[in-house]
């Protein structure tokens, strides 16, 4: 009896149209790490979690069950990711190049997409993302055309691009103690006033709810990808996405868009060349509560980017494990500041936390301490 095979989806048919056109220039993303490596730059996308994050086959919106973990293309100079996405309430789906690298990155687009549009492909909008200013304006000075001609999103025309990334410098924020520790500091300049020791009383709020809660261990250890730790991340980010649903609309992202940077390993070595870390409350014998999922990568000697930042901060879905809860809710600023520590201990000093789709989820990176740098969309 043959094993049974999900039913081929369309973006898989177009995948296979794909590698028909360019053979090995168009790879999985997990066969090109040795390759996505050569291309990092500090730039946000251009890492093996960030492009599985952006061409990722695992949305719902756009599924292949050939390569969950997306394709890159790379033709020798230049590499880009390529996706394949519908938008929300939107049937058709469009062609998305992720983060094009390289010297003639203009010229290598435009041929791809020529390419795709001849064999009768890609007759939708498509999609380039992820471009720094100066590349925004090399691709319109070429003939593309700003993402405002068709956006991607009603309230967010550049998805998690809308509002720009946040880039955290770490001596903004941390200080090295006499001890060989590091203190949280007040965040300097005019510009954080408002806010300037919004993280280091939110560190002090959530260590003075550990200690009313002496029952619990807060633990934060590096991720290994372990079917029991897959199993974790899984509701951690499941259970940030329901938690949000209750709030109001969840705009962009679904908890599908993470699935690879849970189960695919990438390249390198945690907390080394990349950094994932899953956290939990547990409590003296009794149970473990995962709490936290953070998973990035270094992209440059001393720079970073996270790509998923999810903590468990609603004390109504830990019921039952708290003897007081005043103070459990700085935990998202807590783990921050924590997996920040980590990453200065590893040689960090830059941290790229990416942009936002909606501006309350920008107000918090803001407040943390993140500055704007500014990432865009064309299309053609």
């Amino acid at each position: 009896m043959s094993p049974l095979h999900p039913p081929a989806t369309d973006r898989d048919e177009f995948e296979a149209r794909l590698q028909s056109l360019f053979g090995d220039k168009l790879r999985p993303v997990e066969e090109s790490f040795e390759t996505i490596s050569q291309f990092k730059d500090g730039s946000f996308a251009m890492g093996h979690l960030g492009l599985m994050l952006y061409t990722n086959g695992y949305n719902v919106r756009g599924t292949s069950t050939h390569h969950p973990n997306g394709l890159v293309f790379h033709d020798g100079e230049n590499l880009f990711g390529v996706g394949y996405f519908s938008k929300e309430d939107h049937p058709a789906k469009h062609l998305h190049i992720v983060a094009p690298k390289g010297p003639d990155r203009v010229a290598a687009v435009a041929s791809f997409v020529a390419a795709v549009r001849e064999a009768g492909l890609a007759r939708t909008t498509v999609y380039v993302r992820h471009l720094s200013p100066s590349d925004h304006a090399l691709f319109l000075a070429a003939g593309f055309e700003p993402v405002s001609k068709d956006p991607w999103h009603p309230v967010a025309p550049e998805e998690d691009e809308t509002h720009p990334n946040r880039v955290y410098h770490l001596e903004e924020i941390l200080e090295p103690e006499a001890g060989g520790g590091l203190r949280v500091r007040n965040l300097p300049g005019e510009t954080n006033r408002k806010y300037k020791s919004k993280n280091r009383l939110a560190h002090r709020r959530f260590e003075n709810f550990l200690a009313r809660n002496d029952h619990l261990d807060f633990r934060v250890l590096p991720y290994g990808h372990s079917a029991a730790e897959t199993a974790k991340a899984r509701g951690i980010v499941e259970g940030y996405f329901a938690a949000r649903r209750e709030q109001g609309e969840v705009v962009g992202s679904t908890p599908e868009d993470y699935r690879a940077l849970i189960t695919q390993r990438p390249g390198g070595r945690n907390e080394r060349d990349y950094f994932a870390y899953l956290g939990s409350l547990a409590v003296t014998g009794g149970e473990e509560v995962p709490v936290m999922f953070f998973a990035g990568e270094r992209t440059a000697e001393h720079r970073a980017s996270l790509y998923c930042t999810m903590s468990m901060r609603f004390p109504e879905r830990l019921t039952g494990i708290f003897k007081d809860p005043t103070g459990f809710t700085a935990i998202p600023q807590y783990v921050w500041l924590t997996v920040f520590k980590k990453m200065w201990n590893q040689g960090i000093r830059e941290v790229d936390a990416g942009g936002s789709e909606v501006k309350g989820l920008d107000d918090q990176k803001r407040q943390l301490g993140g500055r704007p740098e500014k990432t865009h969309w064309v299309v053609c």
